[in-house]
């Protein structure tokens, strides 16, 4: 946990994602990391998940810094398993 100029609690995090997508030709592999941020609220909850633990998140791109090309995900919302009726992919 770390905190902005402002004061904010903000988490730096990797994520790992794994699926199969449909593409010309059939489906595709894809498994990638993907940097990542929470801030306030959501940067304590997701402190308390474990590593592994499958996660549904959701949230947008944005540059990893001002005026930066490489992007990470900033993550607004956390949907636990189980939680509106999602089910974990295999």
């Amino acid at each position: 946990m770390r905190y902005t100029p402002a004061g904010v609690e903000a988490l730096d995090l990797k994520v790992g994602h794994q699926s199969t997508q449909p593409g010309p030709g059939g489906e595709r592999r894809i498994e990638l990391e993907l940097q990542c941020v929470a801030f306030a609220d959501m940067a304590r909850r997701l402190q308390q998940a474990q590593a592994g633990q499958p996660l549904h998140l959701v949230g947008f791109l944005m540059p990893s810094r001002r005026g930066a090309r490489l992007l990470k995900l900033n993550i607004i919302e956390w949907i636990q398993e189980g939680d509106h009726g999602l089910l974990q992919e295999n």
